[in-house]
């Protein structure tokens, strides 16, 4: 009898939606120092470079407030538990070199900063990867003295000294992790390492094992909004037998919420447009890829009148529309993005028939994931799983862990697939022995 042909799909046959959020920290506004900090850099060194939007509009920092409030963090990190959004959310750790995470932002309100952190550690981190986004999001800082060069973070270090990159990112997670938070992965700040990718990605793995002990990292860097480059999840250095790897996320959508200015209005048909078929993200959906949202948190509260989290709000809405079910998206965190997609290049896939009839399907891996969703093309009447029986459900809107769903003349099977070897026994004949 020939074997039976086997293919990893996306987790419960759902296409992945995550939401990125860049340039958040505690109290201050990232933006507000970001644009201070240029022009001054500007007007010291290019006094006659012609104005450029993406330095930030000195006309405009009147609209860009120095601080942002815990309340509205917190407002809007229970909205999005509330409606299931899921994705990553950066955490500036010496912000502008203003304060640092770790020393509890002197000069500002102490109880402000509590109630900071708070949000991010109670209402924020369930929901979302929390990330360094390297140390200051402005001037590099010299590790030696933690004085502010000259040099910018996304700016000069798009090219980064391989010499001490590892230690730069190492750093940043480490001022995280003292705060009791050991960040999941990394955000480049703006093209902070852009040019040499590959060595990027090994110094952010190399720093998440050195100061968290994580060996499945991710790093968000680029986005694609071509249609011809619509993202996929590339996995870098991986050792298979080790279980050690790092996915690199990639959005496909630029910020049009409220921008990082906070002062230019975002539109929510750029993403997906009232009557579900424009926009950015249909087309994307459609070929069932990770559906990366980009954003920036200084265009949520935009100078607090919230245009970013209104924007949101109305995308969320038509996503649902779109998917009025729940059987073709899901929400999900960038790092289970990233542990999925190692899963699925990473493990080894072998069948082999039963004595008796039926298949034996072993999955071999260092890579857990959850909801390990296979396509098998035979019509099965029961399936194990390390020999215990999976649940058939009758719908696809019920596949989850430990079940399986028969759909014509294909079953789709599920589980949380666990470090080494897993076993699986399928079976389309009643008349077999063990049916």
């Amino acid at each position: 009898m020939e074997n039976p042909q086997i293919s990893v799909a996306n987790p419960l046959l759902r296409t992945p939606l995550s939401l990125i959020v860049d340039d958040s920290c505690p109290v201050i506004n990232l933006t507000h120092f970001w644009i201070q900090q240029r022009q001054a850099w500007k007007a010291r060194y290019t006094p006659n470079a012609p104005f450029r939007a993406s330095d930030g509009d000195p006309a405009k920092l009147s609209r860009v407030p120095e601080t942002i409030p815990a309340d509205f963090a917190v407002k809007w990190g229970e909205w999005c538990g509330e409606q299931g959004i899921r994705g990553k959310f950066s955490l500036v750790p010496y912000p502008a070199g203003v304060a640092r995470v770790d020393e509890g932002f002197p000069g500002y309100s102490r109880q402000e900063f509590e109630d900071w952190m708070r949000a991010y550690r109670e209402i924020i981190w369930p929901n979302f990867d929390l990330t360094c986004e390297m140390i200051t999001h402005t001037h590099v800082l010299d590790l030696q003295s933690w004085a502010m060069t000259p040099a910018w973070e996304q700016y000069e270090w798009v090219d980064p000294p391989l010499e001490p990159l590892t230690d730069y990112i190492a750093t940043a997670m480490t001022l995280l992790r003292n705060v009791g938070i050991p960040c999941e992965g990394v955000t480049s700040p703006g093209g902070f390492g852009s040019r040499q990718e590959s060595a990027y990605a090994q110094a952010t793995l190399d720093a998440a094992i050195r100061v968290n002990g994580n060996r499945r990292p991710f790093y968000f860097m680029r986005v694609n909004v071509a249609p011809d480059a619509w993202p996929d999840v590339p996995i870098w250095h991986s050792q298979k037998e080790q279980g050690i790897a790092i996915a690199s996320i990639i959005g496909c959508t630029d910020d049009w919420f409220g921008n990082w200015t906070g002062y230019d209005a975002g539109d929510p048909d750029r993403f997906i447009t009232e009557d579900l078929q424009g926009g950015c993200l249909p087309p994307v959906l459609e070929r069932e890829l990770p559906c990366v949202l980009v954003s920036h948190w200084p265009g949520f509260y935009f100078g607090g009148e919230e245009v970013g989290l209104r924007v949101l709000q109305e995308v969320k809405r038509r996503l649902d529309r779109y998917d009025p079910d729940g059987t073709r998206t899901r929400w999900m965190k960038t790092s289970e993005i990233g542990h999925y997609w190692m899963a699925r290049q990473l493990s080894d896939l072998a069948v082999t028939p039963l004595d008796a009839g039926g298949w034996q399907l072993t999955v071999d891996t260092r890579f857990p994931t959850a909801d390990f969703t296979l396509s098998v093309d035979r019509a099965l009447v029961r399936v194990q799983v390390d020999g215990t029986d999976l649940h058939p459900v009758s719908a696809r809107r019920d596949l989850r862990a430990d079940t399986f769903w028969v759909d014509g003349q294909r079953t789709v099977l599920a589980f949380d697939l666990r470090a080494g070897v897993t076993t699986a026994r399928m079976w389309e004949d009643a008349g077999a022995v063990g049916v």
